[in-house]
């Protein structure tokens, strides 16, 4: 926090809680009266959201702040508003920014692009450096400052334009847990690669210092030094500092840093959906790949074309970076070899990224792909045997359990958001929230799909409500219904028995990791064999909800499918998980790997 006055005119702002703190300095509140700001600073008092001279950013609405006198000015000209932020807003009126587009102002005003603090037409004071300011064209100078465009800015929303070769790359990363690290293992000896940065706090998942990857502090020693750079996180970079620092120590490449010298905007921040520069936050787990798309129209729209092939993504959850594949990028999951298991059993990294997985391959590559190996040619390998079995054109159909068999628990009826889910009374559902169980359309009518005709299979991260639960014994009788499974549950007492933890001892299993069920797939695939029941690849098929599932299978020669796709339960991991479970539509006899 600042402790001195600073006496610039081009500040953050800095919200202290309520009551705020004696001496605040510029841009920090709340603030009552003028006593309550250090010797020489007012307390702008705001009745909504207006504008605090010299202060920029995310301001409370309501809440006072103090400020420079000296940052304020006295012209009749309506002065620059930029408590709107940098991501702006939607009809904003003369004088207000930061704008991307004319579209973001009012009626017949538009956007004045524009780079440091040159002047906005009709409007006084210097605002925030770089950002963009709605103004009425009317008001324009004829002059040629503020008519022609100059090789750093431009006028009246044209776009700054930087020669390109066309032979450009692209390297966008995640920033928590790609390029930083869990916050501490530096100083353990967990990550010793890793580097704490003191001072700056990392809000990420866990609180406490910075922590930067291996990768992180050495992406000039990989290929993206010869790229440009980008950024898409579904976290905030924790605030100023972290922002600076990753902008001065970390996002670092050769033909980015020229750009951001000729067109300092390559530096600005941009939140959500307001893709206005290369570095993009708050963009939403599993449509990572969207919020790329729009940085490389970001980069087309200054002159610099960059070919799908040459895009590439590095990031640590599974489920951003399937969804890569359709887009014609490249995508690649890191910290392979360091998971936080505190975190949904290794949804997310744990040292970060390391500068060997920082490499040039073409397509999307998870931590679950082999690694390529040397084939043997045809004439060498030996010739199959005769006691060999082969597939007997059987199939199976595997399923998690939560939110694709079941639903959220309480969700149900006519004017639901899961009309089709049914609660099964007295049966008590631990998964998530808790609760009664709640059947998902599928869940209750796996008679009714392809899979009648099939095997059955079951791989579960949860418990299913544990040891001996009703869930269990609802399941085995109501749900895991067809013609050949019944069967061999009369031949065979291990199909009806639970495999809990590492082992495959029957066709249900539970407490698998997530990210890694292709492999219980295969044992239950497996076990079946042990039963003279010989199943091809191509005819085993895993449904379930979770993005992070679905894409391992690419590799494993088996079917796979994300359901639950029209409705997510974003109170989970911005939509990490289903909502309503599987519907009836979506367990189809398809192949590949599906996602939503």
């Amino acid at each position: 926090m600042r402790s001195q006055i600073t006496g610039q005119c081009d500040l953050e702002f800095v919200n202290l809680g309520r009551d705020g703190e004696p001496g605040m300095t510029e841009c920090q509140g709340d603030c009552d009266d003028h006593s309550d700001c250090a010797p020489g600073l007012k307390c702008k008092e705001r009745s909504w959201n207006e504008a605090v001279p010299g202060c920029h950013g995310f301001a409370y609405n309501r809440m006072d702040y103090c400020y420079n006198p000296a940052c304020d000015s006295d012209s009749t000209e309506d002065s620059l508003d930029s408590s709107y932020g940098s991501q702006g807003g939607a009809n904003m009126p003369k004088c207000a920014g930061d704008c991307d587009e004319d579209s973001d102002c009012a009626g017949s005003l538009k956007c004045f692009q524009r780079d440091g603090h040159q002047r906005i037409p009709g409007c006084s004071g210097r605002g925030v450096s770089n950002f963009d300011y709605c103004y009425d064209p009317a008001d324009e100078e004829d002059t040629s400052t503020s008519t022609t465009a100059s090789t750093t800015g431009s006028t009246t929303g044209s776009t700054t334009s930087t020669p390109s070769t066309g032979g450009d790359c692209l390297c966008v990363f995640d920033i928590d847990r790609t390029l930083t690290g869990k916050q501490g293992t530096a100083t353990n000896n967990e990550c010793p690669q890793n580097k704490e940065i003191p001072g700056i706090m990392d809000y990420a998942y866990s609180r406490g210092w910075l922590t930067i990857s291996d990768a992180g502090q050495n992406l000039q020693q990989t290929f993206c030094n010869q790229c440009y750079l980008g950024i898409v996180s579904a976290g905030w970079a924790s605030g100023p500092d972290e922002k600076d620092y990753l902008l001065d120590h970390v996002l670092l490449s050769e033909p980015y840093s020229k750009l951001r010298e000729e067109y300092p905007k390559a530096a600005r921040w941009s939140r959500r959906r307001t893709l206005g520069s290369p570095l993009v936050l708050g963009y939403a787990d599993r449509k990572k790949q969207d919020a790329v798309e729009g940085i490389v129209n970001w980069y087309a729209q200054r002159g610099i074309t960059i070919r799908p092939p040459k895009v590439h993504f590095f990031g640590d959850r599974t489920e951003n970076i399937g969804p890569f594949a359709s887009k014609g990028y490249n995508s690649r999951e890191i910290s392979c070899d360091s998971r936080d298991q505190s975190h949904h059993n290794g949804m997310v990294g744990y040292c970060g990224a390391l500068v060997s997985e920082i490499v040039d391959t073409p397509g999307v590559k998870l931590c679950s792909d082999p690694e390529p190996v040397t084939t043997v040619p045809p004439s060498d390998m030996a010739p199959p045997s005769e006691n060999q079995p082969t597939p007997g054109g059987e199939c199976l159909c595997v399923f998690d359990i939560d939110r694709t068999l079941t639903g959220k628990q309480g969700i149900r009826g006519p004017d639901s958001d899961c009309p089709n889910n049914k609660k099964a009374s007295f049966i008590w559902d631990s998964a998530y929230s808790g609760g009664w169980l709640h059947l998902s359309e599928a869940g209750q009518n796996l008679e009714k799909t392809f899979c009648n005709d099939c095997y059955l299979g079951v791989v579960s991260a949860g418990s299913a409500s544990g040891y001996l639960s009703a869930e269990r014994r609802y399941l085995l009788k109501n749900v895991l219904k067809s013609r050949p499974f019944k069967r061999l549950q009369r031949k065979e007492r291990e199909a009806k028995e639970w495999s809990d933890g590492s082992e495959v001892n029957s066709p249900l299993v539970l407490r698998w990791p997530d990210r890694t069920k292709q492999d219980a797939v295969k044992g239950i695939v497996e076990w079946y064999a042990t039963k003279d029941i010989h199943i091809a690849a191509s005819d085993v098929h895993f449904f379930g909800d979770r993005t992070e599932n679905i894409g391992p299978f690419r590799q494993s020669g088996f079917n796979s499918r994300e359901i639950s796709c029209s409705k997510r339960d974003y109170s989970i991991g911005n939509g990490m998980v289903g909502l309503c479970g599987a519907a009836l539509s979506e367990i189809v006899d398809t192949k590949g790997v599906v996602e939503c």
